[in-house]
């Protein structure tokens, strides 16, 4: 792996140690981010909590050079940083898989990893990438295949695709922002375990955005928790328990009571019945056999890798 280098001086190979010291980001007279100092030592994997609004994609925003905090620094490898750029960024190896893809569906997987490099040239010789390819994923602890097109993936392959496409481009420091916001738990569970796996063997150090207790208390090592902008906790996960990190959240140690439903159900406002399609992919079927919605109810939609059917 090439060494980075910040200035003259050489980062260290491997996971990477990432600290914010002081960040703040003003927008006018709008405090986002508030005095947060958080550090990610080299190999772990962090938890990053808040309510929406709390300021989380502000912080990581200033750590990937999207924004440009209005004071404060920040530290990588124990050495100052500036990144006024997300390129700046990705050269101390920092990167960051996004909420929502960001692969070209049209492209294989193949394809939409070698369009990703810098050095990408303008005529490819794809036995050559393919060979290389080939022996980056023998290294991986997860593979997806490299000749099928992106939209033909399953949300859980596509997630895995992000972060090998992260790691084929040698980043060392991974933000995950809320990366399992489209899979089922299974696949979570998988995506996240070979990720944590990753961190243990020293490989990487990751920041994790979440709104998941479950998945916090499976994965992280320790969390970090914002509300209204300003860090008002931190801690070992295993020393907290779910309510401790939904105190810290909220700011309130009063539990909260659910509200009582009212009122019944009214007249119907969307039917459908018989309906079959196919999905994105056009590979799998979606079939709603009846499903009446009434004025007053709140439906919810859930569904596995097998077809859904409705009755």
């Amino acid at each position: 792996m090439t060494m980075m280098v910040i200035g003259e001086e050489k980062l260290p190979e491997g996971a990477l140690e990432v600290r914010t010291l002081g960040m703040t980001m003003r927008f006018g007279g709008f405090t986002a981010l508030d005095d947060v100092s958080i550090t990610v030592p080299p190999g772990t994997f962090h938890a990053l909590l808040g309510e929406n609004g709390a300021g989380k994609s502000t912080l990581v925003k200033c750590m990937m050079g999207f924004y440009h905090a209005t004071t404060g620094q920040m530290m990588v490898g124990g050495r100052e940083a500036k990144v006024p750029d997300p390129r700046a960024a990705h050269a101390l190896g920092l990167g960051m898989v996004y909420q929502h893809f960001t692969l070209v569906p049209s492209l294989t997987a193949a394809e939409n990893l070698v369009i990703s490099r810098d050095d990408t040239p303008a005529i490819i010789d794809w036995r050559k990438e393919h060979a290389a390819l080939t022996e980056f994923m023998e290294r991986m602890p997860f593979a997806v295949p490299l000749d099928q097109p992106v939209r033909a993936l399953a949300a859980g392959e596509k997630q895995k695709l992000e972060i090998l496409k992260q790691l084929y481009l040698g980043r060392r420091f991974l933000i995950l922002d809320e990366p399992t916001s489209v899979l089922t738990p299974d696949e979570a569970d998988e995506v996240l375990g070979h990720v944590r796996g990753l961190c243990e063997k020293g490989e990487i150090s990751v920041l994790m955005i979440s709104h998941k207790f479950r998945e916090v208390t499976a994965f992280a090592d320790d969390v970090s928790v914002l509300r209204r902008g300003r860090l008002v906790g931190q801690g070992r996960v295993a020393d907290l328990s779910h309510a401790d990190m939904a105190n810290m959240m909220i700011g309130s140690d009063a539990p909260v009571a659910a509200m009582a439903r009212a009122g019944m159900a009214g007249a119907p406002v969307l039917e459908v019945d018989g309906v079959r399609t196919r999905d994105r992919s056009g590979l799998k079927e979606i079939s709603i056999e009846g499903l009446t919605v009434r004025a007053g109810e709140i439906v919810g939609v859930a569904a596995s890798r097998a077809t859904v059917r409705w009755n």
